[in-house]
């Protein structure tokens, strides 16, 4: 008996998402424990690629309530549209770190208006605000133990109390900047003594989640293209404004860039 076209598209999107839950443990293993799933001397084992679900869950969470803000907007708004297509995308087989995905879309047919366009676009965002707030505050809320770190990385235990000054000392090694929200949280909600060092932050995972949703939800707000925030201009101002407000923007961010490159 032949699948219908609706059936099809169903299964491609089950898929999708099963197959970006996985890429996305994996990755979060990876961050979690500094190890590759095929690279290097240590590999990870299959206990420590399940762990990675603490990273995949809430992140993956944030990103499905994202699309779902858009898509119930849609629906509200009588717009035909299609339930989120997820993007796995995993890079350890370059021995490169990844996040396992590189998001997901949904479809919109037939023509939509400017209140429409703002409407779906702005929704996603503030959707996956919400629950990314939400991931920070249980995250810095559940801080594990100070030596929690050395459990995940014995090898840290060697430099003790002096760990931060190491890691100050790599300036190769990847660290976790600080924003508005990171700070309120480090200095008003999380106890003191249980605050990570950036340096290491990205291996307690539902704080690195949370870190990277703000960072792409951020990312998705610019105001070009097909993004929501090119959505968003579109809906307040109408195409050939919205065409001039992305360029302007466009070139003073590439001109900002920029600035690091000039030698001083």
């Amino acid at each position: 008996m032949p699948i219908n076209s609706s059936k099809k598209t169903l299964i491609i999107q089950v898929s999708l998402l099963i197959t970006t839950v996985v890429t996305t443990t994996i990755a979060g293993a990876e961050w979690m424990y500094a190890k590759s799933l095929f690279f290097g001397t240590q590999l990870l084992s299959m206990a420590e690629v399940v762990s990675g679900l603490y990273f995949a869950g809430p992140f993956l969470t944030i990103l499905a309530v994202h699309e779902f803000g858009h898509y119930f907007t849609a629906r509200h708004n009588r717009i035909k549209v299609s339930l989120p297509y997820f993007i796995p995308l995993w890079l350890g087989f370059v021995s490169l770190p990844s996040i396992g995905t590189m998001g997901a879309f949904i479809r919109l047919y037939g023509n939509r208006t400017r209140r429409e366009f703002f409407d779906v676009g702005v929704a996603g965002p503030l959707a996956g605000f919400v629950v990314a707030l939400l991931v920070l505050s249980y995250g810095f809320t559940h801080l594990p133990e100070a030596d929690y770190i050395y459990e995940i990385h014995p090898e840290y235990r060697e430099y003790g109390e002096n760990l931060n000054a190491y890691y100050e000392q790599q300036e190769a090694n990847f660290a976790v900047g600080d924003n508005l929200l990171f700070l309120f949280f480090k200095n008003y909600v999380a106890d003191p003594d249980k605050v990570p060092n950036r340096y290491v932050l990205y291996h307690y995972p539902w704080i690195f989640a949370g870190y990277l949703a703000l960072f792409f939800t951020a990312l998705n707000l610019l105001p070009i293209g097909q993004l929501d925030g090119g959505h968003v201009i579109f809906g307040l101002f109408g195409h050939r404004r919205s065409r001039i407000i992305s360029r302007v923007l466009f070139f003073i961010m590439v001109s900002i860039s920029g600035i690091g490159l000039v030698p001083m």
